[in-house]
């Protein structure tokens, strides 16, 4: 199971990537599923389920604008997604 975080740029997700890996947070950039994303940015940061915790504590620390993060959940015929509250 993934998570996935959307931000309002591409910077952004640059930025929070190499702020995530620096803290020992395995995750990638990733291009977004369209049920989250569909505007020109359309990138963000992958993680899995166990690094949660490190990962919500980086969120709340790195204060991006805009930053909103969603849980994918995979079914037999297609994958949902929900968002999660960070704060």
């Amino acid at each position: 199971m993934f998570y996935y975080v959307a931000l309002i740029s591409r910077t952004h997700a640059f930025l929070l990537e190499r702020r995530m890996k620096s803290d020992g947070i395995l995750c990638e950039l990733t291009y977004m599923p369209r049920e989250i994303m569909y505007d020109l940015c359309n990138m963000g940061v992958r993680f899995e389920e166990n690094v949660l915790t490190k990962a919500l504590n980086e969120l709340r620390r790195c204060g991006l604008p805009g930053c909103r993060l969603f849980k994918e959940v995979i079914l037999p015929n297609q994958n949902q997604y929900f968002e999660v509250q960070i704060f």
